[in-house]
């Protein structure tokens, strides 16, 4: 009786090296992994709520200078910071909720500059009296988690940014959230708030002035063809997720899943970051009427039309500048007519 052998072709001492490197390169990144969500579990999710610094500052003026340094040097950059210093707005005891936009397709006024200047404790602060409030998914990436924490970012649920305003902290916020990210335009300037104002309810509650930050230039970092915003707004309509797309350096289409140097702003591009006056929004009221909130709302939004009246024309594309600023609240845009009937 015969019998049928079946022979197996012994690996070449290449492909049997090979193996053994992607064995282990699988150990490390599962090691790697299972060791970031320990430390995410035992320090990180209490960071993200915690209202005290957390880091060396050291690290944190270090890490971000890096970035800052960077950006100064890729973009067209400036800032009114020292203007706004000098002429009283910054200071030892000063608070403010400290709203920034737009939104842009990844925050890079926020990343690359807001970032160092509160972990420097700049404008006129002192460790620990500012914070900026982030989309919590931001906090659960591993290294951006911790840069961004180091630099005083942490979790943007009420809970969180009511802690930290009692403490007498200035905390950073961008209203406009997913929608205005995944609705960004390099040739409009748009930008949402959310439908319950709830940094307004907060100021109110507090007794805290508003403080408007405007980023000029922050939409015109990336290209954004019509086919690109139309599949980020569906991607956020079905996943609720934010862009995931954008046209990158040359022109190439890439993804914030696979970092790489096609992800940088578009090199030489514009930002101009303008900060402007307070806006003070009479006493404290635990629990504002709707009337009210619609009154400061009103407040907040003259002073930002004349923060971006006031530079639009030096900060941006002649052709985005003539169009104006389009502001979207509870799914309709905000007119000058709608404003004074508020």
């Amino acid at each position: 009786r015969e019998r049928a052998c079946v022979t197996r072709a012994m690996p070449s001492p290449a492909e049997a090296a090979a193996q053994a490197v992607a064995s282990r390169a699988l150990r490390v990144a599962v090691l790697g992994l299972g060791g970031w969500a320990a430390w995410y579990m035992l320090v990180l999710k209490r960071v993200m709520k915690s209202t005290k610094p957390w880091g060396p500052r050291w690290l944190a003026v270090a890490l971000s200078g890096a970035l800052y340094r960077f950006g100064s040097w890729w973009l067209k950059y400036s800032d009114n910071c020292e203007e706004s210093l000098k002429s009283g707005i910054w200071g030892p005891g000063k608070q403010y909720i400290f709203v920034w936009h737009p939104h842009g397709n990844f925050t890079i006024s926020a990343l690359y500059f807001v970032s160092h200047w509160w972990a420097k404790n700049y404008p006129g602060g002192v460790r620990g009296d500012r914070y900026v409030c982030v989309a919590p998914l931001l906090l659960r990436i591993p290294f951006l988690a911790e840069l961004l924490m180091l630099c005083h970012a942490r979790s943007q649920d009420r809970q969180t940014f009511d802690a930290l305003l009692a403490t007498g902290a200035t905390v950073a916020v961008q209203p406009g959230g997913l929608a205005e990210q995944v609705s960004t335009d390099e040739t409009t300037e748009r930008i949402f708030f959310p439908g319950n104002l709830g940094f307004i309810r907060l100021a109110l509650k507090h007794g805290v002035p508003l403080l408007p930050c405007y980023a000029f230039g922050e939409n015109q970092l990336y290209h954004t063809p019509n086919w690109i915003r139309k599949l980020n707004g569906w991607l956020y309509r079905t996943l609720k997720c934010g862009s995931l797309v954008v046209q990158g350096q040359g022109g190439i289409p890439t993804s914030p899943l696979l970092p790489n140097p096609l992800m940088l702003p578009i090199f030489r591009s514009g930002m101009h970051i303008r900060i402007g006056e307070p806006v003070h929004l009479g006493p404290t009221e635990e629990n504002p009427s709707e009337e009210r909130v619609q009154q400061a709302f009103k407040l907040y939004l003259d002073e930002l039309h004349k923060v971006f009246n006031k530079y639009k024309d030096q900060c941006l594309p002649k052709e985005v500048a003539a169009r104006g600023l389009v502001i979207e609240y509870r799914g309709r845009k905000v007119t000058d007519e709608i404003r004074s009937r508020m």
